[in-house]
């Protein structure tokens, strides 16, 4: 390594190694990372489309989704339609996609298929190394209901939702996260380019997770291109990493 001469790129090398080995708390990604919602929030995305007229392929939204700039769905579900020139207004998709996912007193919704990718006692011991939060795109009502759900709401100091301010890749959703940690130094694990280049503009190390469903040979590049410092099969090979 060549040590820099400058007082600021110093202090930055400084700043880089403590990151990386001396991380102060461990940031997630919620969907794909820590819930699977494969068979939710994904196949909302595909039967919203559809339901305008517009039938996309789970290999369409990968793409979409890996292009970047992805972090809300019902944009995202906007912008397909558009691609393919229907008009829809944001108010109408939403409407839609809502109902698919929470359901209706007809029909369950499809969240009920969401499952934790993760063991409980895998969390346990991550929290009991360092302070854990969440940072995703999620409205804090169906963030605080799959945490609730699936029973490890208790360990997570911090959860940055839609509602706290820009989504990623903007780096705010991760500054906010640190400081209610109260800490500077973190690595982040998400699951798309958007997770990556938020937690790299905000000096935390972005460390890629290929989502279920995904096609590693499309997801591993875009994560690599996306900065990702190393990408990981599963949460549970973290351990291994951690100093």
């Amino acid at each position: 390594m060549t040590v820099p001469e400058g007082g600021e790129e110093m202090e930055r090398l400084r700043a880089g190694l403590g990151t990386v080995l001396a991380p102060e708390a461990l940031l997630f990604d919620l969907d794909g990372v820590l819930a699977d919602v494969e068979d939710s929030y994904r196949r909302c995305v595909l039967e919203t489309a559809e339901s305008f007229g517009v039938p996309i392929t789970r290999a369409d939204l990968e793409t979409a989704v890996l292009a970047g700039d992805a972090n809300n769905d019902w944009v995202l579900t906007q912008r397909i339609l558009e691609a393919r020139g229907v008009e829809v207004p944001l108010e109408d998709v939403i409407e839609h996609y809502q109902a698919i996912y929470l359901g209706t007193p007809q029909k369950p919704g499809l969240r009920e298929s969401e499952r934790l990718l993760v063991g409980r006692d895998v969390l346990e011991r991550l929290a009991a190394r360092l302070p854990l939060g969440i940072v995703t795109g999620r409205p804090r009502a169906e963030a605080t209901w799959f945490l609730d759900r699936t029973g490890i709401s208790d360990l997570f100091g911090a959860v940055v939702c839609l509602e706290d301010g820009p989504l990623k890749p903007d780096p705010e959703p991760v500054r906010v996260a640190l400081a209610r940690l109260g800490v500077e130094r973190a690595w982040m694990m998400g699951d798309t380019p958007d997770d990556l280049r938020a937690a790299a503009a905000a000096g935390v190390l972005p460390v890629g997770i290929v989502a279920p469903g995904d096609d590693p040979s499309n997801a591993l590049p875009a994560l690599r291109d996306a900065g990702a410092a190393t990408v990981l099969d599963h949460v549970t090979n973290l351990e291994e990493l951690l100093p």
